[in-house]
């Protein structure tokens, strides 16, 4: 990754991660706040969307290294997850735009549901 795309990369990495909790978050409230559940059935519901999303969390930011190595995978999973809009992405190199666009569509075409190797 050049110095130009690393510079953008580091910007919005943690703009991703708040986008990333805000949408976990926002799931959490809407179950929370959903009256046709028991109390307890939100409760559950509330703590397993949390778990999940920690987990989630975990896929998207922990397992990459904030190296300049790794940030061209990173930027790839976090376009996938659609936490980098397209007009962010368009700050990048030309070059990386058309992997991060090349691998998405490879993933599109063959049917890749998630990036992550669990």
């Amino acid at each position: 990754m050049n110095e130009s795309d690393w510079k953008l990369y580091c910007v919005l990495r943690p703009m991703a991660r708040e986008r990333m909790c805000v949408r976990i978050m926002a799931d959490v409230e809407k179950t929370v706040l959903d009256k046709s559940l028991s109390p307890y059935e939100r409760m559950e519901a509330s703590e397993e969307l949390l778990k999940a999303g920690q987990k989630e969390l975990y896929w998207a930011f922990g397992v990459f290294s904030f190296s300049r190595h790794e940030a061209r995978s990173h930027l790839l999973g976090l376009c996938a997850r659609e936490l980098i809009t397209a007009q962010e992405l368009s700050g990048f190199s030309q070059e990386t735009q058309e992997w991060v666009k090349h691998c998405l569509a490879d993933r599109e075409v063959h049917g890749i549901e998630d990036l992550d190797a669990e």
